[in-house]
């Protein structure tokens, strides 16, 4: 039967070739679903990475509005966030760590601020006291906020390098009593201030009381966007004019231990925040009418729709290749086997079995895949490369917008070399080993199962249909 099998390659050499070319074909194009596949994969993870998960306990402003009585100052309805409330969902089932935030207005007769716009009418922090002295409640007569964190270490701000670290540290848990700070560097080299320096800053409670309390420079950052900074009304809005502390003196400075700002919980994973907040909702007694817990997911939202939209892609693409692969062979092998009438009957005549039959046929055809499953891993890493750069690229042009029109020369030039980039990346593997999907052990598995499944069906269709006839119907087919 095998001995057959091999006289029938020799014999049919023009056959052996084309199904050679042709599963070849069939099985670099499984690769490049199988390559978009687990890219795909890759990366939604890293997107799972990048983008965090973390959700914000906040009051519900939407409903708060709502519920306003129409000439009711915004801060006669607003409810603070409670450190009781917030602590009953630090220890919930997804929640990998949390901070708190207290937000507090202060001004300072030590340091000035980075001012927004020059006042003729002060020149100086007290005389700036003077001058706002008489204005309206409304107007923000201060000139920092101090922002007290439970601790500095998840912050976007820094993960995203937004902000980055240029002298010093950042605050952790372990200063969440003490009085050290945290400022930009702007702030800091418009005062001649350096880490181990100290100055005071001071609020002022309901009670008209001044709390005056004195900090100490532990880091200094330098921010690496301007997008905050814009449409700001006085110096208090200015980030620059951030001074970052302890959880602890903040409250102190706002003369509240109970109520913060907001509640920011870190999760393990994105895809638990809708379960979060509905276990959120079941075990606590927090009024999710006047609080809310957003988690601001739109960007991970739609990357992973647009993503998963890929994925269900490549799925598709991979079900088309193999009906389409086992069409096409099952026709070649349907027309090659009208060919093959006589063999067939004379060995059925001679007594052979019909599924011995059926088996030299898968094998002839699983040797030539065996050699086209060889060339084709050759291949498929090329195929994998090209797939993994545009998958790079992709990521790239996402992260960087390019403002430069192209001119005639820089188009002319990306017009000639595409080929020599298309060759440059099927020889060479991505930079960025995470989306780098070149052929795995699981990927050369999962083409061999799709290849012989391929075979399989190929083989079996046609000779369910010639061999349903008797040995003297198939001879007669031939003499016809």
């Amino acid at each position: 039967m095998i001995k057959n099998a091999i006289l029938s390659i020799k014999k049919n050499v023009g056959k052996t070739i084309l199904l050679l070319v042709l599963m070849c074909v069939i099985a670099n194009l499984v690769i490049a679903g199988l390559s978009i596949k687990n890219a795909t994969s890759k990366s939604m993870e890293q997107v799972r990475t990048s983008l965090g998960s973390d959700v914000t306990l906040t009051y519900n402003m939407q409903n708060m509005m709502k519920n306003r009585d129409k000439g009711e100052a915004m801060d006669e309805v607003i409810s603070p966030v409670t450190i009781k409330m917030a602590d009953q969902l630090k220890n919930l089932t997804y929640v990998k760590s949390y901070n708190y935030t207290v937000n507090v207005g202060v001004t300072s007769d030590d340091i000035d601020p980075v001012e927004v716009s020059k006042s003729e009418d002060s020149s100086t922090n007290a005389d700036r006291k003077n001058f706002m002295g008489d204005m309206p409640k409304m107007m923000d007569q201060n000139d920092f906020t101090v922002v007290g964190n439970t601790t500095m270490e998840n912050m976007s701000e820094f993960l995203n390098e937004n902000y980055v670290l240029k002298s010093g540290r950042l605050l952790t848990q372990k200063d969440a009593d003490s009085k050290n700070c945290v400022i930009e560097t702007t702030l800091a080299s418009d005062n001649d201030l350096k880490v181990g320096d100290t100055f005071s800053v001071t609020s002022t409670n309901a009670d008209n009381e001044e709390i005056i309390v004195k900090l100490k420079i532990v880091g200094i950052y330098t921010m690496q966007t301007n997008d905050q900074i814009g449409g700001m009304m006085s110096n208090r809005q200015n980030p620059i004019n951030q001074i970052y502390t302890g959880l602890t003196i903040a409250q102190k400075l706002n003369d509240s231990t109970t109520n913060i700002s907001k509640a920011i919980y870190y999760l393990d994973d994105p895809e638990h925040i809708e379960a979060f907040k509905a276990k959120a909702k079941s075990v606590t007694d927090i009024d999710f009418e006047t609080y809310t817990l957003d988690a601001n997911d739109q960007v991970y939202q739609r990357s992973i729709d647009s993503l998963e939209n890929m994925e269900q892609f490549a799925t598709i693409f991979l079900w088309v290749v193999i009906g389409a692969g086992s069409a096409i062979l099952c026709l070649i092998l349907i027309l090659t086997m009208r060919s093959r009438f006589y063999e067939f009957g004379v060995f059925l005549s001679l007594g052979q079995s019909k599924i011995k039959i059926m088996l030299q046929q898968l094998f002839e055809i699983l040797m030539i895949a065996v050699v086209s499953f060889g060339i084709s891993l050759g291949t498929g890493k090329m195929v994998s490369n090209v797939v993994s750069s545009m998958l790079e690229s992709t990521q790239n042009s996402q992260k960087q917008v390019m403002m430069e029109m192209p001119n005639e020369k820089t188009t002319e030039a990306s017009s000639g070399n595409t080929k020599q980039d298309l060759f440059d990346k099927a020889m060479n593997a991505p930079t960025n080993s995470e989306l780098d999907v070149s052929l795995t052990p699981q990927t050369v598995i999962q083409l061999a199962e799709i290849t012989g499944l391929i075979c399989l069906v190929s083989v079996v269709l046609p000779s369910i249909y010639i061999l349903r006839l008797s040995p003297r119907e198939i001879l007669v087919k031939k003499e016809g």
